[in-house]
């Protein structure tokens, strides 16, 4: 996962490249039919048998399964075993992130910040971020919190961006990303009032993740 960073160097910007699947998602089986076919495609893709693992995953995808549908969209990606394609990757996502898969919903709302396979579009970066924070995703907290300091794509609120940006630091491995939501986090609120800051805090305290049904 690489996080890019604004000129200033002092905020982490939204637009954060996606989720390689085989490192940083465990498999989140769909069900007991499927559980084996999608584990031999984990396999082969542990293998670097891309192509072995495209054609295990494909019909899985086809048939609605979200995870394999978000794997076939992170293999269209970063282009292992098909040709590169962000719009195909980007359908793939669609399609696991309207059943709830949280992993999609980031890396779609990732999609429509960067304007990779679909039009750039704060608007519905910011909603699939906040599908995805609400689930617990500590990257689209992050992001959604930065978008609320900057009202790109939703209001401009530093109190919410300071909840959401807390949120991540607590839930992001140690590490480059974790490093630029600190100082996200400080940057805003350096701004604020003691009495905003209690706020933010009161607002983190009352979130709790809100797993989509699937």
């Amino acid at each position: 996962m690489q996080q890019r960073k604004t000129g200033d160097g002092e905020r982490a910007s939204s637009r954060v490249r996606r989720t390689v699947s085989g490192i940083l998602m465990t498999l989140a089986l769909a069900g007991v039919a499927s559980a084996g076919a999608l584990e031999d495609g984990f396999a082969a893709y542990q293998e670097k048998d891309y192509v072995k693992a495209v054609q295990i995953w494909r019909p899985l995808a086809e048939a609605g399964n979200a995870t394999a549908q978000f794997r076939l969209g992170v293999m269209y990606v970063e282009g292992r075993g098909v040709a590169p394609d962000d719009a195909e990757g980007a359908k793939w996502f669609r399609r696991a992130a309207e059943q709830g898969e949280p992993m999609a919903q980031f890396n779609l709302g990732a999609s429509y910040a960067e304007g990779a396979g679909v039009p750039r579009d704060d608007a519905e970066a910011a909603k699939w971020f906040r599908r995805a924070a609400d689930q617990g995703v500590p990257l689209a907290q992050l992001n959604l919190g930065i978008m609320h300091s900057e009202g790109r794509g939703v209001a401009k609120d530093p109190v919410e961006a300071v909840k959401w940006i807390d949120l991540a630091v607590l839930g992001l491995p140690a590490g480059g990303a974790r490093s630029d939501a600190a100082r996200a986090l400080t940057a805003i609120t350096e701004k604020l009032t003691s009495e905003q800051i209690q706020e933010a805090r009161s607002r983190e305290r009352a979130w709790k993740a809100k797993p989509e049904t699937k």
